[in-house]
């Protein structure tokens, strides 16, 4: 009687922190339900932690650098040799980057069935200059050909992103599906028993990226100290030198040097950062997916405001976990912060309505057991 072996799973994502903090709860959830998992990543055959949880390794460049050239050349080579050695029955390919290089390489493999998550589409389509406008000229056709796999799902956390990419060709309507983010662990992001500090805080939890919004921050705070406000203003995050709209440590230092914003770096305790925060503001204009400092915000009870923006606005339903203020508008961003800050009652309506949404639409647990639902 022939031995059936487990099928075979292969994930393509850009380094390993982030499949750490993202895609662990996917990852393990398809181990138990049966799938061999391979991990190809930047880093991925020196992380021990892989090996210790029954996680296959493949290596694959770093992704320090530019989204076209030699760099996208060497990864399109590394990943051809992984799926020819690990011979996968399905791979799941994250980011758009990701989705781009690897679709290109299963296109030499039409049985092969593939998934790719379009966790926002990023600088390639936020982009308003020159560059950005070339290389989506220059990519598209590409792109194109990469996502419409004959065997391909694609996973868009957002119906913005999915109705433009269905409507510029890029993917077929019938392969598209709405997954709402990565997921949060509403276990360890919740309410916790620890009172927010006085003065209040305002916190903004970020990748240093110009188009997260972060100066409309660091704008939106100075006009509440002129008037006359006691809050605090943190920014928590490091630096992100691989994004072609990466905020340099110089800049940052600029943007903090009057005192009015504090940059804590990065962060690793973010419950325990959240905890002492009263308000969370992340006024970005990224083309992100679902952001999953939001949803995390959220889980732990805390009232938002955000931007009335693609990925931003899935997160947060205005005037019920938070509020939602116009794109690059200090004034309407120091406006909504104020509001809450003197507002308790509504604030905490927020805070109970967050996390509702939470526990009902975001959590981990769900998003995995719909994504495993595309693997079936």
């Amino acid at each position: 009687m022939p031995v059936t072996r487990p099928q075979k799973l292969l994930y393509v994502i850009n380094h390993m922190d982030w499949f750490w903090s993202h895609r662990l709860p996917l990852a393990a959830g398809a181990q138990e339900a049966g799938w061999d998992v391979t991990v190809a990543a930047s880093g991925a055959s020196s992380d021990k932690k892989l090996a210790s949880r029954g996680f296959h390794a493949a290596d694959l460049p770093n992704p320090e650098g530019k989204f076209i050239g030699f760099a996208v050349l060497e990864t399109v080579f590394e990943i051809f040799r992984v799926l020819s050695r690990e011979k996968p029955d399905l791979m799941h390919a994250i980011t758009l980057k990701y989705a781009f290089i690897a679709g290109l390489c299963a296109r030499l493999y039409p049985k092969m069935r593939v998934v790719y998550t379009i966790a926002g589409l990023g600088y390639l389509f936020s982009g308003e200059g020159v560059k950005p406008r070339l290389l989506r000229a220059v990519i598209g056709p590409a792109l194109k050909f990469a996502l419409k796999h004959p065997q391909a799902s694609l996973i868009f956390q957002n119906p913005d992103d999915m109705d433009l990419m269905i409507k510029h060709g890029f993917c077929r309507a019938e392969a598209a599906h709405l997954i709402r983010g990565s997921g949060v662990d509403t276990d360890a992001f919740k309410p916790s028993d620890v009172r927010p500090e006085t003065p209040p805080i305002v916190l903004m939890p970020t990748r240093l990226v110009h188009d997260k919004g972060v100066a409309v921050f660091v704008a939106a705070a100075r006009l509440l100290k002129k008037r006359g406000s006691e809050a605090r203003f943190q920014i928590a995050g490091g630096l992100s030198a691989s994004n072609p709209l990466a905020i340099s440590e110089a800049e940052m230092k600029d943007m903090v040097s009057d005192g009015t914003v504090e940059w804590l770096g990065k962060v690793d305790d973010m419950p325990g950062l959240l905890a002492r925060a009263t308000l969370v503001a992340y006024p970005s204009y990224y083309r992100e997916g679902v952001p999953k400092v939001l949803l995390e915000a959220a889980a732990a009870g805390k009232a938002i405001v955000t931007t009335d923006h693609p990925g931003c606005r899935e997160a947060v339903a205005d005037g019920v976990n938070g509020l939602l203020v116009p794109i690059k508008d200090a004034g309407s961003l120091a406006d909504a912060i104020a509001d809450l800050l003197s507002h308790p009652d509504k604030r905490a309506a927020m805070e109970s309505s967050g996390r509702a949404r939470a526990l009902g639409e975001f959590d981990v647990h769900l998003i995995v057991s719909q994504t495993l639902a595309l693997y079936a």
